[in-house]
């Protein structure tokens, strides 16, 4: 139960971050008026787990300060 409720949220952010990157990209593309269609693809999954990474470090630093008392030494 314990693996489920970490997993989930972060397979959340995870499609999060690769629709909005996929769209970005493939709304880029098509500006341009470039055939790309491998590149949606891997920029969708950089940019989810890019957010992943960035989500986990802001969760690990609230821990840590408010763990530390939430006051500068």
């Amino acid at each position: 139960m314990f693996v489920f409720a970490v997993a989930a949220p972060a397979l959340l952010v995870v499609v999060l971050g690769y629709v909005v990157g996929y769209a970005v990209t493939e709304w880029v593309c098509g500006v341009l008026g470039a055939g790309a269609t491998r590149a949606p693809e891997a920029v969708g999954w950089t940019t989810g787990l890019v957010l992943l990474g960035v989500v986990t470090w802001l969760l690990l630093a609230r821990w840590r300060r408010r763990r530390e008392g939430g006051h500068q030494k």
